[in-house]
């Protein structure tokens, strides 16, 4: 496993990533339970139910108020809503090749390489630690286009200033405050940025 998260509601959901499946602990009882994913790695269809559908490693979780899960997928190279109401998949990022492209265009047709984080942030868009790219990437959910915010695709450290001349080597995760400054675990720079 490798990120936890709560919903609204104290849920705890779990990235059993190995094993291609999200595991739910009971605030109440711990009783633990396979929320989504058959152990199976297999790509996830637009429109796909919750239950029964495989997931290509599912690497880490974020919440919206509607109660929306936001999931990137580490080996799947992609980003999937799950409809609170519908409870099916929708892909909102990536092509399920790994790559980096797109920048500027329609997220869904964009390339992501490994992307091991995911914030959603208080502007309504999703921020993505696309690991092995060595980038930050902003999704707009009203418009569904992706743009990197920070790193220039190559592994290297900094310098400073500059978000797009900024250098990262396989960020891990990020975080968004309710300000919108974002932090990144700059993972093998040993380093947490943050972009303001």
């Amino acid at each position: 496993p490798h990120s936890i998260e709560f919903d609204a509601f104290g849920w705890l959901y779990i990235c059993d990533i190995r094993n291609h499946r999200i595991r739910r602990v009971d605030p109440d009882t711990a009783h633990i339970e396979t929320y989504a994913g058959t152990g199976e790695q297999a790509a996830t269809a637009d429109g796909a139910p919750l239950r029964g559908t495989a997931l290509n490693g599912p690497r880490a979780i974020a919440f919206a108020e509607s109660g929306d899960m936001y999931l990137v997928l580490r080996e799947g190279n992609m980003v999937l809503e799950l409809d609170a109401r519908q409870m099916t998949w929708r892909r909102v990022a990536g092509t399920g090749e790994s790559g980096y492209d797109g920048d500027g265009g329609d997220a869904r047709a964009a390339r992501l390489s490994g992307p091991k984080g995911i914030a959603l942030g208080p502007d309504r868009a999703l921020y993505i630690a696309d690991t092995e790219s060595h980038t930050i990437r902003r999704i707009d959910l009203a418009g569904g286009h992706i743009e990197t915010i920070l790193g220039d695709g190559q592994a290297h450290d900094g310098p400073d200033g500059d978000p797009l001349r900024c250098g990262l080597a396989r960020p891990h995760g990020v975080f968004v405050d309710a300000s919108g400054a974002v932090y990144v675990g700059d993972s093998e720079n040993h380093r947490v940025r943050v972009l303001r």
